[in-house]
């Protein structure tokens, strides 16, 4: 979890099991679990698209200055 000047309100850092290796909004790591993913540019697109500032799969910032 974020300390509390860096917090994230997106609930997969709550959940004991999220289904992404990494939160949408921060890029933090919530679930180590699951592997880290080799991502194409049609994903990171789709990401983009729906205002992602993370890339779930792998991290990857993919918005600026959000």
């Amino acid at each position: 979890m974020l300390a509390r000047e860096n917090y994230c309100p997106n609930f997969n850092h709550g959940r004991e099991n999220a289904p992404v290796r990494f939160c949408p909004k921060c890029g933090e790591v919530v679930n180590e679990d699951i592997p880290i993913r080799k991502c194409n540019k049609e994903e990171h697109a789709k990401s983009r698209r729906e205002r992602d500032p993370y890339c779930v799969n792998c991290g990857e910032q993919l918005m600026r200055g959000m």
